[in-house]
């Protein structure tokens, strides 16, 4: 197979999800709550005709984000999670000899879309971990004409920054290039750029049923773009690529928004008090977020990952960041299991002052608070 498979695909590495059995799972920025009262039987008593295949265009689905969203139907495209979207923007959109431009750190996928779709990357890393370095990206972008998608994660996963409305709205402005704005946050940061899809016909909005909504496991994605962006990329998208079981699921969901925005305000709320919390401990630099999730960086990050681990938390380790270094990423969970988490820390702490002298390392300070 080794002569066979292309050599760009051999040297990638699968994803695989760290899972421990027992765990409490803080290292998916999941929604810990359940789904809200009704929504389960209203999605189980409906009759599904599993035996026919589902509907390809996912009108009702679309029309139902539509209307949460302000835009029309046709300015909808629904895809099987981001990851696959991410995919289609760039077979759409990338390719050979053209080029796809990033701000690491930033979620994974990106680059690993790029690889498979044979897009060349461009990377211009975050100035200190955190800020869009805006003058390098414009002047990429204006020597590099091959650069034809440039996606910014706003919120930014895994930093949690939240860049600045009107430094993504220069880029759109100073380049011909498709300017994704991956919004899987939007419901936690409260800050969206979806009115400018009518003012500029370069912005495509991408949004997740996997975070506020609770519903990862269903893996249901779209973006929102003019309707000659959705139509050209819907030239690419599978002709079934969502089933009919996620398509109902949306639907329901955005029957209960009310509900939602009262588990997105009580994690939200968890959030600032973990910000709290961990910010008062002298050896964890911790980062400020907008989003469902902290980053923060201990000087030994392995040594807190493995601890947090063997005392049944699962967090998220991220290896060495740009600009930032060796960092972890904890989820909000449920404010028992936020407050069991803080505990565990607090037991950490004490058990590395006890084995080892710590230096201390200065607290962070941010663009934006807690």
């Amino acid at each position: 197979m080794n002569t066979l498979i292309r050599q760009d695909i051999a040297s990638l590495r699968p994803y695989e999800a760290h899972i421990v059995e027992g765990n409490i799972k803080l290292d998916a920025n999941e929604n810990p709550f359940p789904w809200p009262d009704g929504m389960r039987e209203e999605l189980f008593n409906f009759q599904y005709a599993f035996n026919r295949y589902p509907d390809s265009q996912t009108r009702m689905l679309r029309e139902a984000i539509a209307a949460y969203n302000g835009v029309k139907a046709e300015e909808v495209l629904v895809g099987n999670g981001s990851d696959e979207l991410i995919q289609v923007i760039l077979h759409t959109f990338g390719g050979e000899g053209r080029a796809l431009m990033i701000h690491p750190p930033t979620f994974g996928m990106y680059a690993a879309a790029a690889s498979i779709t044979s897009t060349s990357l461009v990377e211009v890393p975050l100035l200190e971990g955190i800020s869009l370095d805006l003058e390098t990206m414009l002047k990429k972008c204006s020597e590099n004409k091959r650069v034809k998608v440039i996606i910014i994660c706003n919120p930014n996963n895994p930093t949690g920054t939240l860049f600045p409305r009107e430094e993504i709205l220069k880029i759109v402005k100073n380049t011909e290039a498709l300017v994704v704005i991956d919004e899987a946050y939007a419901e936690f940061s409260g800050e969206t750029l979806l009115d400018q899809i009518i003012d500029y016909p370069n912005i495509l909005i991408m949004r997740t049923f996997s975070k506020a909504f609770g519903m990862a496991a269903l893996r249901l994605g779209y973006v929102i773009g003019n309707k000659e962006l959705i139509t050209c990329l819907n030239k690419v998208r599978q002709p079934f690529n969502v089933n009919s079981f996620s398509q109902r699921a949306g639907i329901v969901a955005l029957k209960y928004v009310s509900a939602y925005q009262t588990q997105i305000a009580a994690i939200k709320k968890e959030i600032l008090m973990l910000y709290n919390e961990l910010h008062k401990f002298e050896e964890l630099k911790v980062l400020p977020t907008r989003a469902n999730f902290i980053l923060f960086r201990p000087q030994d990050p392995e040594y807190w990952a493995e601890g947090l681990s063997s005392r049944g938390f699962t967090i998220r380790s991220l290896g060495e960041l740009p600009g930032l270094g060796k960092s972890l990423r904890v989820s909000a969970g449920t404010p028992e299991e936020n407050r069991a988490f803080l505990k565990i820390i607090k037991d950490i702490a004490k058990s590395n002052i006890e084995t080892s002298p710590l230096k201390k390392i200065s607290r962070f300070n941010g663009m934006y608070g807690g």
